[in-house]
C-alpha cells in the first residue's frame, strides 16, 4: 500500500485549517481562494490514497472526484496570487475565468462516462503510474478544461511567486511558494523520465510541505511588519 498520499492529505488538511483561520482574521479574498484550493488538494490526495488496491482500487467515483478537483485547486492558487499582484478588476476577471473552466470540468467530469477498461488497466500497475495513465479514461472533451486550468494556473502561481520575490527580496517566503508550486510539475515529468512510480507522490508531498512552509513564513513576515508599524505609530504619538 502506498501511504504517501495519506501524508499529503494530512499536510494539506492542516494547511487548509491554517488558511481558514487566517481568512477569518483578515477577510482577504486570496486567503479564501487558497483555503478552497488546499481543501481541494486534501480531498484529491485522499482519493489517491483510497484508490490503493487494498482499499477502493479503481473506483470510478473516487477517480472522478480526484480529477475534477486536481486542476481547479491549481487555478484557485493562481487566482490568489493574482489578487496579491494585480488590480482587483484584473484579478476578478482571472478568477472568473478559472471558475468558469472549473465548473465546466466539474459538469463534464461527472456527466461524461469513463472508459472503465482503461481505468482498470491503469490501476493494475503501481499507484503513481496509475493516476498518470488513468486520465486517458476521460475523452479530450473533459481533459481540455483540466489542461487549460493547470497550464494557466500553474504558470501564474510559480511566475507570480518568483516575480513577487524579485520585486521585494525581503519576501523570501515567495521562493518556498515558487518551489512548492514547481514540485508537482517536476514530479510528473520525473515519473515519465525515471519510470519510478513513487516520484509522483514524493514530489506532490514535498510541494505541499513547501507551500505550507512558505505560508508560515509569509504569516510571520506580515505580523512582524504590522508590529513594526504599530511600534512606529506609538513612538510618533509619544
Amino acid at each position: 500500500m502506498n501511504i504517501l498520499p495519506l501524508f499529503t492529505t494530512i499536510v494539506a488538511g492542516a494547511f487548509t485549517y491554517s488558511l481558514w483561520k487566517q481568512y477569518r482574521e483578515r477577510k482577504k479574498i486570496h486567503q479564501l481562494l487558497w483555503t478552497l484550493a488546499m481543501l481541494f488538494y486534501a480531498v484529491a490526495a485522499l482519493m489517491e490514497f483510497l484508490m490503493n488496491a487494498d482499499l477502493l482500487g479503481p473506483s470510478v467515483l473516487a477517480f472522478k472526484v480526484y480529477y475534477v478537483l486536481s486542476a481547479p485547486l491549481v487555478g484557485m492558487l493562481g487566482a490568489g496570487v493574482v489578487y496579491l499582484l494585480a488590480r482587483k478588476r484584473i484579478a476578478d476577471v482571472f478568477t472568473g475565468l478559472m471558475v468558469v473552466l472549473s465548473v465546466a470540468l466539474l459538469v463534464t467530469g461527472f456527466m461524461e462516462p469513463i472508459d472503465q477498461q482503461v481505468l482498470v488497466e491503469a490501476f493494475q500497475g503501481p499507484l503513481g503510474e496509475a493516476f498518470h495513465d488513468a486520465v486517458h479514461a476521460y475523452p479530450m472533451s473533459v481533459r481540455r478544461y483540466a489542461i487549460i486550468i493547470n497550464i494557466i494556473g500553474g504558470l501564474v502561481l510559480i511566475g507570480g511567486a518568483l516575480w513577487s520575490y524579485v520585486k521585494d527580496r525581503r519576501r523570501t517566503y515567495n521562493l518556498w511558494i515558487f518551489l512548492g508550486g514547481l514540485m508537482p510539475m517536476i514530479g510528473g515529468s520525473a515519473l515519465g523520465f525515471f519510470h519510478e512510480p513513487n516520484l509522483f507522490f514524493v514530489f506532490e508531498l514535498i510541494g505541499t510541505i513547501l507551500l505550507y512552509w512558505g505560508f508560515i513564513l509569509s504569516d510571520r513576515f506580515i505580523k512582524d511588519r504590522e508590529m513594526l508599524i504599530k511600534d512606529r505609530l506609538n513612538h510618533n504619538s509619544t
